[in-house]
């Protein structure tokens, strides 16, 4: 996915959560609508776009990890070093 493409897509679940409030604050009975704190922007306001998704992908990545982390301590341990030394050995005479 490119960065415009990525761009696009942000600009569009933008809109999406702006018109969800909106909804949202219709639906609410006047009495209900908390005031508005002013105790300044919130920490990921300030942050550019690119490094929201920077830190979007890196708890991907995270999970990832945590993900592979598990399906390989349910792994044989026989097994998966066979495996592995058969891929270093079937590297090594492809070369």
């Amino acid at each position: 996915m490119s960065s415009s493409d990525t761009a696009l897509e942000l600009e569009k679940l933008r809109a999406e959560v702006a018109a969800l409030r909106a909804a949202k604050e219709d639906m609410e009975p006047e009495t209900e609508k908390p005031e508005p704190t002013r105790a300044g922007p919130s920490p990921a306001a300030g942050t550019a776009p690119e490094e929201r998704t920077e830190e979007h992908f890196k708890g991907q990545l995270e999970e990832l990890t945590d993900l592979l982390e598990t399906e390989i301590r349910d792994l044989p341990t026989i097994t998966c070093l066979a495996v592995f030394t058969a891929g270093i050995l079937l590297g090594r005479f492809l070369r």
